[in-house]
């Protein structure tokens, strides 16, 4: 399986595992896209969104075919244009809420996004923790892709601690692209920190973390 992209990804188990039904258990992934401005850069072979469109299109397209695994789609930073001294901290939206089978529809919609805003990345946890459905025996993961730190008022690690006290977040998962080194810290209060400086070091890293969200066993093993 080739799982490469942009991406911070934090997990989300129910806080009930029930390890006789681990086989049983639906995995919901819900996909928080970073389309702020900065996006728009060159990094590597590509601007940074299109070669993110395109790993996680790929991605999507290979899991859509699991019968266990529903996938969501959070954006940011792709409904209003940054502007000097002005930007929104509420650009975030549920564009592809969680359903089977979906992976056309996540596709589509990321093939029409364009990079226009701020990157408001704990108001977008704090809703995306909102955005899957009541399902006491489902694993719930949200997988992060970034380019950048939060540039808003909020805290992402203040959202994560608040989130784990109420027994939602488990364990997280942080895979920095591409960041300065004076950025870096700023995801280890998050969760486990994993630095990816090139497209290939993504398949590597991702291979890991996905098929330890996919793998009942191994995430059980973590916990």
């Amino acid at each position: 399986m080739k799982l490469r992209f942009f991406v911070i990804a934090l997990f989300i188990l129910s806080s009930s595992f029930d390890t006789s039904a681990q086989d049983e258990k639906l995995t919901r992934l819900l996909f928080v896209f970073d389309a702020s401005n900065s996006m728009n850069a060159t990094w590597q072979s590509d601007r940074k969104i299109t070669v993110a469109r395109k790993l996680l299109s790929e991605s999507v397209r290979e899991l859509d075919d699991n019968p266990n695994v529903e996938m969501g789609l959070r954006v940011y930073g792709h409904q209003v244009a940054i502007a000097p001294g002005k930007q929104d901290c509420e650009d975030t939206k549920l564009e592809v809420s969680f359903r089977p089978n979906n992976g056309m529809l996540i596709e589509r919609t990321l093939d029409r996004i364009q990079c226009k805003g701020t990157t408001p990345i704990a108001r977008s946890l704090e809703k995306a923790a909102g955005d899957f459905p009541e399902c006491p025996d489902c694993r719930n993961i949200i997988i992060l892709i970034t380019d950048g730190i939060e540039a808003c008022d909020g805290d992402p690690c203040a959202i994560s601690r608040a989130l784990q006290r109420r027994g939602v977040i488990l364990k997280p998962f942080v895979i920095g692209v591409g960041l300065e080194d004076e950025f870096k810290d700023t995801f280890n209060c998050v969760g486990n920190y994993y630095d990816a400086t090139n497209e290939e070091t993504f398949e590597n890293i991702l291979d890991i973390v996905v098929t330890q969200a996919l793998n009942n066993t191994t995430a059980q093993a973590n916990l």
